[in-house]
């Protein structure tokens, strides 16, 4: 969620009015006499989650019911510090601010996730939450108990594993937008020692923005399943197998157009015209996990894990929010992705000394394409842009045309009619008034601009065919001139990527009571990352002849100038990074229920290569270096009645990654890349718990962090060069929860509410500003600088026997209509820029019945 802003002279205020309090793992379910105790294996062994010296959040299946949340990233506003965008197959995982460009296929995510102890790429990370058990969110550098480093943070989702009891159920989840998900389970024992466990998901929603020109915008179509056994070989050994997969095929993110091309200048209209072609957001996965887990006795034990996961994604979007084709650009990123995991880990335990230490290797193939799809309409369109403003066309013109006006005016001066200097003036106007007559040519191939255009170039009036657009283009010498016959053709530019990488580590770590009240941890690991990486550029797939005089047709985005390969020619690049990063903890028991640590952590994300940028094989990513300093309170109050888990935190991290829309001298239009900077992050972290009465439950969460940041200098997309430090205090966020559990005559009751804030700054922001400027409208735009205030609820009833439930749910009950900052790769080509919208009300009703 987003952070509260505060300033740092505040930070020994917030610590000393928060520090009667202790610690907090979030997990929102019925209201108890008493909060129930959660298990976590954040540490790899089960453990109460305030005993843990790590901040941990915990999102339980009860979470997941309550909130009908789908994904990472529906569940983000109910963890502090955590942030997962709205992407599915480009997902950027955030954690205190640190995230991972999520463009280039090239690098690390800066929060490593795992599922079923196994780790997921970066694209495979937003999976369903099919039959999920809970999700464990770990801050701060990580890497001495899991088998990858982590520079931000961890995730690790927590599938149910099968059992000797059997059980089953189905669920149905319906609402408005054609909402219908359907759930079912079944885990039974096949002999004494075997168990299956089985469950599918399905999700479909129609679009909740009705596309005129194409496919609905929020369009969901989800299909998740997964299978596993789990065979008790003997008292001392299991072995466990699972096969999952997972279908996406939603329609791309909406793009509301805001220009004067668009539909309308209303985005709460929700109706918009997106002339895409074949757009949609695919993901095609399926992963096969083994487990083997062995006790050599009662104080070791081993767990080998291995996992070959393997998917295909496609995301194309639209970029220029509008159906006119002399605008039209697109973008598409198919990414193909092999990885084999396999890690080797040992946990020794006894009364007064953990230690987990073990080892990881994982080979990972990548293929990644590239691609931006533009009309030969819009083509044209930057043709005459270029051309408009070439100052020898223009030089050309202004010429020819004095040398016209004093043509005429020499038999005049000679006359003695009027005077040289009046006869210079009369050309120098005629001079000014073909260069306005030039600058008002839009896309050359209206009938008025090529009818002006011609006759400025003294090449005639209004052209019948192509001759005349292939004549006009051999006197200027450009092959980038061409007549109307070409329209609605696609005019394609790629860039091709493919990459093996290979990562191993070791790591132990221990903790070790020096007394019943005093433990200290300490960990060390060594990690290697080795990544081959390949760019091609294949050129522009645009079929038209060559016209004599003029050199072949070059492209207009990924263009030569900016170092790029052009042709069959295939740039390969090979480096790699070690890094030894490592933890001490001290951790003091305050009371029974309640305890305070603090740790320093260090972190590392591996280098690597833009794909995007060819630069980047001379000049490889920079990896990621954290040093982080955290001090923590967790525990219970007033007889577990009240549970708060506070963490103050200051991050260091070294040439932080951060992808940048960037327009270097040269270029066509900006384009992402990579960069590093520095950053020093540090804020407080809240959540808190309390049953006030037996049958009610409240919750909040929030977090405050302020940055300090030094970057490397880069062009802006719109070409300006930035100086490279900046300030940034996050704005006010919190998160409310409710729960209320009545007792009542027949089953069980429970109404749950959560109420959602954040502030909104974005209309003091003078990028946004400027961004509407050149959109070229007038119009305010709805919802934009508004807060977001989402009121969710959701009212059950579960019969006595817990077999059947009915619920009733709302989300964004207040119909809040908050919207963002106009963008996209056209806006300062064209100005045609788009925006995002919040999603609408939705409510429905949720049934299950459990066998």
């Amino acid at each position: 969620m987003k952070p509260v802003t505060f300033k740092r002279a505040r930070l020994p205020l917030a610590i000393a009015l928060v520090t009667p309090l202790a610690g907090f793992s979030l997990s929102i379910s019925a209201a108890e006499s008493a909060l129930e105790e959660i298990t976590v294996t954040a540490q790899k062994r089960e453990q109460n989650s305030l005993d843990v010296p790590i901040t941990v959040d915990t999102f339980s299946s009860d979470d997941i019911v309550y909130t009908g949340a789908l994904t990472l990233n529906e569940m983000d506003a109910y963890i502090p510090g955590f942030d997962a965008g709205d992407g599915l197959t480009q997902a950027s995982l955030s954690i205190r601010g640190i995230s991972s460009p999520n463009i280039s296929a090239g690098g690390d995510p800066s929060v490593s996730t795992f599922y079923d102890d196994a780790y997921l790429p970066s694209a495979a990370t937003t999976i369903a939450f099919s039959d999920m058990a809970r999700v464990e969110v770990l801050k701060g550098p990580q890497g001495t108990l899991f088998g990858r480093n982590s520079a931000a943070g961890t995730l690790s989702l927590v599938p149910r594993q099968p059992s000797e009891d059997f059980e089953a159920f189905v669920s149905t989840k319906i609402g408005n937008y054609g909402l219908v998900r359907n759930e079912g389970m079944v885990n039974a024992p096949v002999t004494d020692s075997l168990y299956v466990r089985a469950n599918l998901l399905t999700n479909q929603r129609d679009g909740y923005i009705e596309n005129a020109s194409g496919r609905d915008s929020g369009e969901q179509d989800v299909v998740t399943g997964r299978i596993s056994a789990l065979w008790d070989v003997s008292e001392a050994t299991d072995l466990q197998l699972s096969y999952d997969w997972d279908q996406v095929d939603n329609s791309p993110r909406a793009a509301v157009g805001f220009s004067d091309f668009a539909l309308n200048t209303e985005p709460y209209s929700r109706r918009v015209a997106n002339d895409l072609i074949r757009g949609e957001e695919t993901r095609d996965m399926y992963a096969i996990n083994a487990k083997l887990f062995h006790d050599f006795s009662d104080t070791l034990s081993v767990k080998a894990v291995h996992s070959y996961r393997a998917f295909e994604t496609t995301n194309r979007e639209e970029e220029d929010g509008t159906a006119e084709p002399t605008v039209y650009l697109d973008t598409n990123n198919r990414f193909d992705n092999d990885i084999s995991y396999s890690e080797v880990q040992f946990n020794y335990n006894t009364d007064t000394l953990n230690a987990v230490f073990g080892a990881n290797y994982s080979s990972e193939s990548i293929r990644q394409d590239t691609t931006v799809t533009a009309l030969a309409d819009s083509a044209i369109r930057v043709t005459t842009t270029a051309l408009v403003n070439d100052p020898t066309l223009q030089g050309m013109i202004e010429a020819g045309t004095i040398a016209a006006a004093n043509a005429q005016t020499a038999p005049a001066v000679q006359a003695g009619l009027i005077s040289q200097a009046e006869a210079d003036a009369i050309a120098s106007a005629a001079a000014a008034d073909s260069l306005a007559a030039l600058a008002s040519i839009d896309h050359l191939w209206a009938p008025g601009d090529w009818a002006t255009f011609t006759t400025l170039l003294g090449q005639g009036v209004l052209p019948q065919d192509g001759v005349y657009y292939d004549a006009v283009a051999q006197a200027l010498g450009t092959s980038m001139l061409f007549g109307p016959e070409y329209a609605g053709m696609t005019w394609q530019e790629s860039v091709i990527n493919e990459g093996e990488f290979v990562n191993y580590g070791f790591y132990a770590d221990a903790e070790y009571a020096f007394t019943d009240r005093f433990r200290l941890s300490a960990g060390l690991r060594y990690s290697h990352d080795n990544k081959e990486f390949s760019w091609l550029v294949p050129g522009v797939d645009f079929s038209r002849p060559t016209v004599p005089g003029t050199a072949p047709i070059e492209p207009l985005i990924f263009r030569t100038d900016d170092g790029y390969v052009v042709g069959d020619g295939q740039l390969e690049a090979e480096d790699n990074w070690s890094k030894v990063t490592g933890r001490l903890v001290g951790q003091y028991d305050i009371t029974d229920q309640a305890m305070v640590f603090l740790s320093y952590a260090t972190g590392y994300k591996s280098g690597g290569f833009d794909s995007l940028d060819q630069s980047s094989a001379a000049n490889p990513i920079k990896p990621e270096e954290v040093e982080n300093i955290e001090l923590g309170l967790k525990g219970d109050l007033f007889d577990n009645r009240a549970r708060v888990q506070l963490s103050y935190f200051d991050m260091t991290v070294d040439n932080r990654q951060r992808s940048v829309e960037t327009l270097p001298p040269g270029q066509t239009n900006a384009l992402p890349r990579v960069i590093n900077g520095d950053q020093r992050i540090d804020g407080i972290e809240v959540t808190f718990d309390w049953l006030p009465v037996d049958t009610v439950r409240l919750g909040l969460v929030t977090t405050l962090r302020d940055t300090e940041s030094e970057w490397e200098s880069f062009y802006n997309a719109r070409g300006e060069l930035q100086s490279d430090r900046e300030n940034d205090s996050a704005d006010t966020a919190y998160t409310l929860t409710f729960n209320w559990s009545p007792e009542v005559s027949f089953g069980s009751v429970d109404l749950y509410a959560d109420y959602i804030y954040a502030e909104n700054s974005a209309e003091s922001d003078p990028a946004a500003i400027s961004s509407v400027m050149i959109a070229g409208v007038d119009t305010p735009i709805p919802g934009f600088g508004e807060d977001t205030r989402l009121l969710n609820t959701r009212l059950s009833w579960m019969s006595d026997s817990e077999q059947y439930e009915v619920a009733l749910w709302g989300r964004n009950l207040l119909e809040n209509e908050v919207t963002g900052s106009v963008g996209g790769r056209t806006l300062d080509v064209f100005g045609t820029g788009f925006l995002g919208i919040s999603a609408p009300r939705t409510y429905g009703l949720d049934l299950r019945y459990n066998f």
